[in-house]
């Protein structure tokens, strides 16, 4: 099953990665001299654009790469076995549920190619699903619902950690340590800071539940924590606090105006900001908002991202590619009316933002890198639209 898969399939390994990104990023690579070409299609001429001779000295960085998803994914013509309920598996890459009439539960693709279908995620208290699943940063450790707890357990060991019904992730710390999860059955209880290395469960007081949100934990183990609006007014600001998960007090605060960074009919995503995999930086996302009386859209069509640095507080933003609607590079017809497509950022990683990108092009995982915004192709999906929500490692 999935052969081509297993065959690409790259085992993951955190260790030293961040650097092999760096370097990455540095090395660029000289454009080849070639002679102007005509592409003649549909009675119409597009005339490529004569590149630069390397005597120019021009240079373009390499397009960004995520070594550990595949080329190409399939779905499977029968259902993938289920997960089996301890035991090592290996390591996850990504989990996407299927477009068809009757889904079932999401489906887990590991590292050899192999597919699991993860257990039916339903609560005891109602025959509802009040969480989802989740992988760590490294691949290493999955989250999901199965037989009314939240269990997280070690795809490549033996060691599993319960938490009670309703529990589900809100983030991982980039070194994959800790998992920070909320109780979607009891809003007034705090979250829960989860250490995969003993398994202690530490309630983390954060203050005042109804307008405070903790939206990510540090490879320190602190946990950050945002202050958000329950109505529709644009949120125009970013107060956040990194607190001590032991008493609450506040480590540092960052409280900023965004106005300088925003246009006048713009404001942050309802989305909570993310911590970088470097963990020096929070990023926002920013939307327009035409009509705030119907709510705060989502990036996934189309919108940019806030970098805010949390030692210096400097701002930086960062504009998202936007959906292709029209695979033609030269003059030719408009696409269809009304039709935009997405672009939804739904990972961020060491190599940059990866992107879920559906449009002419097709259906596609794409990264963007943050420091030079050069986009690449990673990971070519289904053109049958099969597959539904896709979530990777630290999403």
């Amino acid at each position: 099953m999935l052969d081509e898969l297993a065959e690409q399939a790259k085992v993951y390994d955190v260790t030293g990665r961040a650097l092999r990104v760096a370097r990455r990023r540095r090395r660029a690579v000289r454009l080849a001299p070639v002679a102007a070409a005509a592409v003649v299609a549909v009675g119409l001429v597009a005339v490529a654009g004569l590149r630069p001779d390397p005597s120019d000295g021009l240079e373009v960085a390499a397009l960004p790469t995520v070594e550990w998803l595949p080329k190409r994914f399939e779905v499977p013509a029968t259902d993938p076995d289920p997960l089996p309920a301890t035991g090592r598996v290996g390591q996850g890459v990504l989990l996407y549920g299927r477009s068809v009439a009757e889904p079932g539960p999401p489906v887990l693709l590991t590292t050899d190619g192999r597919q699991h279908r993860l257990a039916e995620a339903r609560s005891n208290r109602d025959g509802l699903t009040y969480s989802y699943p989740s992988l760590s940063p490294d691949g290493r450790w999955l989250g999901e619902q199965r037989a009314g707890r939240y269990v997280v357990r070690d795809l490549v060991g033996s060691a599993r950690f319960e938490l009670s019904d309703g529990h589900a992730p809100v983030a991982w710390s980039p070194d994959s340590r800790w998992l920070l999860l909320t109780d979607n059955l009891h809003e007034t209880a705090p979250p829960v800071r989860l250490d995969l290395t003993t398994g202690a469960q530490q309630p983390v007081p954060i203050g005042d539940g109804e307008g405070w949100r903790a939206v990510a934990v540090s490879s320190d183990g602190d946990v950050m924590v945002n202050q958000f609006q329950r109505d529709n007014t644009p949120q125009r600001n970013l107060d956040l606090r990194v607190v001590d998960p032991m008493t609450g007090r506040d480590r540092t605060r960052i409280q900023l105006d965004l106005n300088p960074y925003l246009g006048p009919d713009e404001g942050r995503t309802y989305v909570p900001p993310r911590l970088s995999p470097d963990g020096r930086t929070i990023w926002l996302g920013v939307v327009p908002i035409d009509r705030p009386e119907q709510g705060t859209p989502g990036l996934e069509s189309g919108g940019d991202l806030l970098l805010v640095d949390l030692t210096t507080e400097a701002v930086r933003r960062t504009r998202l590619p936007r959906p292709a609607l029209t695979p033609k590079t030269g003059r030719g017809p408009t696409p269809p009316s009304g039709y935009t497509g997405r672009m939804e950022p739904i990972g961020y990683l060491p190599e940059g933002v990866l992107l879920r990108s559906t449009d002419l092009r097709g259906d596609a995982l794409r990264i963007m890198d943050l420091e030079t915004g050069t986009t690449g192709l990673v990971t070519v999906l289904p053109a049958d639209g099969s597959v539904d929500q896709v979530l990777v490692r630290g999403g």
